[in-house]
């Protein structure tokens, strides 16, 4: 996959998310009604987008880092990921509902609240991995990082920054535009025709890309776990 259909994946995914009403402009809506502000629908987006972004981070970096410093190859992560990501994908299906412990967090901390349910409900810093450990591969056959530790830190660093950033970023921009229409144009009897539950169809793609990581690593193009990844891809065939 190209440099540049990476970065788009990255941003669909934070369109996807920017689209479904609970992940920001549901709530965006109900804060601008309240106070009767088009700045507070933009508050309330921005602090949800804040903390999705800040979630992806706590696994993004430390990950990053951690191959950076034992000079790892990125490729061969890629079957972890891919086991991760069906793993958090079929738990997703079994068990749909928000997670009692968002449920707790007071409506005035936006950003806890979407900090929480990015890492134990919406999955998006497992997401990110796949995109992240591309780029890093890119960076590696790019001739980016030379021979200092250093600089391979810092590249790796960037990366773990940019690409969650990008996707918070998609995520943003689209649940913003929803929330200004809905709360400016279309009032709350929009709810009642235009609410889509998007959730099935995020567990389905963690699904396919985690079949797709796996696929990559059972046909040689990745190191280890190579028969563990063909026998999943299978039986996930099969399953479907």
């Amino acid at each position: 996959m190209g440099a540049a259909s990476l970065w788009i994946m990255v941003a669909g995914m934070g369109v996807y998310q920017g689209l479904n009403p609970p992940m920001g402009w549901l709530y965006a809506v109900a804060r601008g009604l309240e106070r009767r502000s088009t700045g507070a629908v933009f508050g309330g987006t921005a602090a949800l987008a804040l903390g999705h972004y800040l979630a992806m981070l706590t696994v993004a970096l430390p990950v990053a880092l951690a191959l950076a410093a034992v000079r790892t190859d990125a490729m061969a992560i890629e079957p972890w990921i891919g086991l991760a990501l069906i793993s958090f994908g079929l738990f997703k299906l079994y068990r749909p509902q928000h997670p009692r412990l968002v449920l707790r967090i007071p409506p005035g901390r936006p950003m806890r609240w979407s900090f929480l349910m990015a890492l134990t409900h919406c999955g998006s810093p497992v997401m990110m991995l796949g995109p992240l450990a591309s780029v890093l591969v890119l960076l590696e056959f790019g001739g980016w990082l030379g021979p200092s530790v250093g600089a391979r830190l810092g590249w790796f660093a960037a990366a773990a920054l940019a690409v969650p950033a990008a996707m918070a970023g998609a995520l943003l921009l689209t649940s913003s535009a929803i929330a200004v229409l809905v709360y400016r144009r279309l009032g709350l009897a929009a709810l009642t025709r235009f609410w889509i539950n998007l959730d099935l169809g995020w567990a389905v793609l963690f699904l396919a890309m985690g079949v797709m990581a796996l696929a990559m690593a059972a046909s040689g193009a990745m190191p280890g776990l190579s028969a563990a990844a063909l026998l999943v891809v299978r039986l996930v065939c099969r399953g479907g």
